[in-house]
């Protein structure tokens, strides 16, 4: 079954993040660069090793019934079959909205921060204006689609927005207060819409984990992967994450709940689901812990200096 179509909101909002690309070429470039053959014999040999543990990885893939997956952001759960996704149970369609008013407050946040660091005044003053036009049509989007408690709030905090980037587009130089004096009004109906869309994820996520196992044979169910597609700087308190736990229990995280880091589509999530089965199968094979691999190779001297296991934390609670 193909992605779902989620074009409304997203596309009005689309353009507000064209700040935060980066050269397309370069990294195209750096890309091709670092996947360039390597010439060293001992290089050599390595690569061909990595390709043969490939090739199983994807025969291992191609031969597990079940996983699940999400992306964060859309409470939405697709079905894995095989190293195949077949079904989606999707979530209440208004959800990707908020996703779309996110990414304008992240777009005005960073505008405001180019036309105050004035490395190029002409392309921040550009991206003003784009962005002035893109939330004057996100605020028109929400007359329609939201739930009635969300509404009022979702265009309070796009219309504000929208006053202080259409000042930026005239020409206004913003001080390193502007955004952020803007924003803490815009805080409490910024905080409603955030409330009411975590809990219509977390019941989504919820609902999509217990349909997927009610349709599942028992044993595939619970041995199947369940992975939380997300960036590469993983959030704390992931509402994905909690929601799964309800199902899957707070002992699952780390050994079936996984958080994917730089899985930002489904297939990318399936790519690194095939890592992890066959990164557990060589534990198991080769230490007798199929958990092994899931930590670093070196990780026992790790242990060892630091006198325990560990795990950075991105940020604590404030």
């Amino acid at each position: 079954m193909p992605p779902l179509d989620r074009r409304d909101f997203v596309v009005s909002t689309a353009g507000l993040a064209a700040s935060l690309l980066v050269d397309a070429d370069g990294a195209a470039a750096e890309q091709q660069a670092a996947e360039a053959p390597p010439t060293d014999p001992a290089a050599l040999l390595n690569r061909e090793f990595r390709t043969l543990y490939g090739v199983n990885r994807e025969e291992l893939l191609n031969a597990t019934p079940l996983a699940a997956l999400t992306l964060i952001g859309t409470g939405e759960i697709w079905r894995v079959e095989f190293g195949r996704a077949v079904k989606s149970y999707p979530p209440p369609p208004w959800i990707v909205r908020v996703k779309g008013l996110m990414h304008g407050v992240i777009a005005a946040q960073a505008t405001g921060a180019r036309l105050v660091r004035g490395v190029d005044p002409e392309a921040a003053r550009n991206a003003a204006r784009t962005l002035s036009a893109g939330l004057t049509d996100a605020a028109k989007e929400t007359a329609t689609g939201l739930p009635p408690e969300v509404t009022a709030s979702a265009r309070a905090v796009l219309e504000g927005l929208q006053v202080l980037a259409s000042e930026w587009a005239a020409g206004r130089q913003p001080d390193a207060d502007d955004f952020p004096a803007t924003a803490a009004r815009l805080r409490p109906d910024l905080g409603r819409v955030l409330t009411a869309t975590g809990e219509a994820v977390y019941d989504s996520v919820i609902r999509g984990l217990q349909a997927c196992a009610h349709e599942s044979d028992a044993e595939a169910w619970n041995s199947c992967l369940v992975g939380v597609c997300g960036a590469g700087f993983a959030r704390r308190d992931n509402i994905e994450i909690a929601a799964a736990m309800s199902v899957l229990g707070r002992d699952s995280v780390g050994t079936r709940l996984l958080y994917l880091e730089n899985a930002f589509t489904i297939p990318a999530g399936i790519a690194q689901i095939a890592g992890a089965l066959a990164d557990r199968e060589l534990g198991n094979a080769v230490f007798g812990d199929p958990y092994r691999m899931w930590r670093d190779l070196l990780g026992d001297v790790a242990v060892r200096h630091v006198g325990g296991g560990f795990f950075p934390e991105t940020g604590r609670a404030g």
